[in-house]
């Protein structure tokens, strides 16, 4: 039996939320962790394009304000509805997993 585990793409990176409040100015995340910071509730970063099915992306909102996390164009997360956004609290932290064509996965910390 083969046993496949999910990897993480890309090193540390830091970011700060696209203040558009938009999936299309939402700041695109380069790192495998992504520590964000943002000013104002529901600025927006963006999962990566073309990931294969299992790789991670981590990421850390070390902002008093809620971020908003959008998948590539045409995704989704959770199964939720295309280009829409998955709040992240403030001060918490998600572990994105991708499932193909853009979609993705979320674990939300508590």
């Amino acid at each position: 039996m083969s046993t496949q585990f999910s990897r993480s793409i890309g090193g540390y990176a830091t970011a700060t939320a696209g203040t558009t409040q938009t999936q299309a100015g939402a700041t695109a995340l380069t790192g495998a962790v992504n520590v964000v910071t943002t000013g104002n509730a529901s600025d927006g970063v963006k999962l990566p394009a073309e990931r294969p099915v299992g790789d991670v992306v981590y990421i850390v909102n070390i902002s008093a304000a809620a971020l908003n996390v959008y998948a590539s164009t045409g995704g989704a997360i959770n199964g939720g509805t295309a280009n829409a956004a998955k709040a992240l609290a403030a001060n918490l932290s998600g572990t994105y997993i991708s499932l193909g064509s853009e979609n993705w996965g979320a674990v939300l910390s508590a």
